[in-house]
Parts: structure tokens; C-alpha cells; sequence
């Protein structure tokens, strides 16, 4: 398992070094975001103190992903367009 994880982010990482025109970027920051809309709705409904404790350790990850990947735009405006960063 912990190999299939690894693969997974060395693929990950390969990505986004050749995601030149952003798109793949852009996907996972719309994933991220919609991920964040998710979980603050949970957020808001849910009742179980042990539960509402994990959806708040999501929200901070998910927003630092979100950081993270804002971060990747704006360090690489050459390989992109306007048009591909992503707005909230």
C-alpha cells in the first residue's frame, strides 16, 4: 500500500513539472475548492464534537492545499494564461 501511495504522488509530481499550460493545476485546485464547499456544509450539520474536530483538521488541509496551489500559479505565470488560474 505504501508504494501504491508513493507511485501515486511521484506521478503526481510529474504532472504537475510538465503541466505547462495548467490544466492539470487548475483541476486540482477546482478539487480543492469544491472539497472545501463539502466539508463546511458538513461542517455546519454536524452535531458529534469528535466528528466536527476532523471535518476542522480537513478544512485547515484543504486549505493549505489550496495555498499551496495558489502558490504554484503565481510562481509559473509564464506557463499560463490568465485564464487558466482558478477564481473562487
Amino acid at each position: 500500500m505504501i508504494n501504491n501511495k508513493k507511485k501515486q504522488i511521484m506521478e503526481m509530481g510529474e504532472s504537475l513539472q510538465n503541466d505547462h499550460s495548467g490544466k492539470y493545476r487548475l483541476t486540482l485546485r477546482d478539487r480543492v475548492i469544491s472539497l472545501r464547499q463539502e466539508t463546511e456544509v458538513k461542517l455546519k450539520d454536524e452535531k458529534d464534537q469528535g466528528k466536527v474536530k476532523c471535518l476542522e483538521a480537513m478544512m485547515r488541509a484543504l486549505m493549505i492545499a489550496d495555498r499551496i496551489l495558489d502558490k504554484l500559479f503565481v510562481c509559473a505565470p509564464h506557463e499560463m494564461n490568465d485564464q487558466s488560474r482558478a477564481l473562487e
